[in-house]
């Protein structure tokens, strides 16, 4: 340690096999409103009406829903994974790349939802709530992987919230080792939804935000795969923008299961200048898509980033005027979807050599959580990592706060800026809370 001496012993390293939770081993439950129940592969929720499968085999996305109120004996699955040629690409919600510009061919669709060796875990059962996570790679149908620059395989963590109200907070984080260059004409779907046709011939889909809404009739005759084409997801102050679904309105050909809507926090996904919605609709090929994508006009680096969307399955009728109150009750409520928060700072920002330094993390968790740990690292002006602090395995309650001393010594040397990151992660090591801040050194 060259800049900072410490008066505090380093912990040792937590391995990742040491805090996995196998599914063997998950927690199966049976509540009132709230039913968890894991095997082998997987992961089954049932809250209230709604049935998900969460497929440990196939990106931990979900393989299996159930619309218990129009098929209590659980016969139709809406879950389309045999359109050919994407099969198991496309489960009921997933994260991918795909290019339109060439012949259909499996290799030129990246999807979340072809690892058939993620990982999943189960983070958290209570009678209010389940939580859930996820860390699977971005593969094409052969087999093939999604890479950084330096050849490193990309990963989308994932964590879910399903409350037992049916409403469902999802948080995705794009992993990326290094960078990664997305060609120009590819596509980026950050979470998009794919089902059973759920309508006949005509599919009705809201576009919406907090403060405006407009509805699109899309068939397999009119659809045109053409980005320019597309409806614009229209923004507004509030940051939130979203697709809806109103299969249950047996008026306009929908087939009485939920209405499903989706809305997106639009300033965190990828910084573009314009989202647009990829709805799809075919009686012939049994299929309804819909929800946000962007296509890259040149070719783009892209690093990693977290983004989240909230998920509402309902029997409730939706009209112009829900789907704005939906968007404004996620709009009011976004914090839902965090784990924890987290807050770093230092006693002062500039210290000289000889000075004594304190750092200090604070934060809250907003649920029942086990197995937590955290990480303090200290990065120099060019990014290099220079100490690394592990912090022991924690619970917490839901609303608990902390605030702690987490580091503290003498400064010993080392001009320059340095950032320092603190860091708070699950019991599966995938990062709820990060916070960092930059001090400087000087001779004198």
């Amino acid at each position: 340690m060259k800049v900072l001496k410490t008066s505090f012993v380093l912990l040792l390293l937590l391995s990742h096999s040491a805090l996995f939770v196998s599914m063997t081993n998950a927690v199966a439950s049976s509540k009132d409103s709230m039913q968890v129940i894991a095997d082998e592969n997987g992961i089954r929720v049932v809250v209230g009406d709604v049935e998900l499968y969460f497929n440990a085999t196939n990106g931990g996305e979900i393989t299996e829903y159930f619309d218990l109120t129009v098929d209590p004996d659980r016969l139709r699955n809406l879950v389309n994974i045999e359109w050919k040629p994407w099969y198991n690409l496309l489960p009921l919600f997933a994260s991918l790349f795909y290019n339109p510009h060439k012949p259909v061919y499996p290799k030129l669709l990246l999807s979340t939802g072809g690892d058939p060796s993620a990982k999943l875990w189960l983070i958290s059962d209570t009678s209010e709530y389940v939580i859930l996570q996820s860390s699977s790679k971005i593969m094409s149908r052969t087999g093939a992987f999604a890479k950084d620059a330096y050849g490193n395989a990309i990963y989308v963590n994932s964590t879910w919230i399903v409350r037992n109200n049916g409403l469902i907070s999802v948080e995705r984080t794009f992993f990326v080792p290094t960078y990664a260059t997305v060609p120009s004409g590819w596509r980026w779907y950050p979470f998009y939804l794919t089902r059973e046709a759920g309508f006949d011939y005509n599919g009705t889909f809201y576009m919406f935000n907090t403060t405006y809404t407009y509805a699109s009739i899309v068939n397999r005759d009119m659809y045109r795969d053409d980005f320019n084409l597309f409806s614009i997801l229209p923004e507004d102050t509030s940051y939130v923008f979203g697709v809806a679904l109103p299969f249950s309105n047996t008026s306009i050909g929908g087939d009485g299961t939920h209405n499903i809507l989706v809305a997106y926090k639009h300033d965190e996904l990828v910084n573009v200048n314009e989202w647009r919605t990829d709805n799809y609709h075919s009686d012939t090929n049994e299929i309804t898509e819909g929800g946000a994508v962007y296509e890259f006009s040149e070719a783009t680096n892209v690093s990693t980033h977290t983004y989240h969307m909230m998920v509402n399955f309902t029997h409730q009728p939706i009209d112009g005027q829900s789907v704005q109150d939906f968007a404004k009750y996620y709009a009011d409520n976004t914090v839902a979807s965090y784990l924890m928060e987290t807050n770093v700072t230092t006693d002062k920002f500039t210290y000289t050599y000889g000075d004594s330094y304190t750092f200090y993390a604070s934060g809250l968790s907003y649920y029942n959580l086990t197995g937590v740990t955290a990480r303090l690292t200290i990065e120099d002006n060019v990014g290099k990592v220079i100490y690394v602090r592990d912090y022991r395995s924690g619970n917490f309650i839901e609303g608990q706060s902390f605030n702690a001393t987490v580091l503290s010594g003498t400064v010993g040397g080392g001009e320059g800026n340095y950032t320092i990151t603190f860091q708070i992660f699950s019991v599966a090591l995938i990062v709820i809370a990060s916070d960092f801040t930059t001090i400087t050194v000087i001779s004198s």
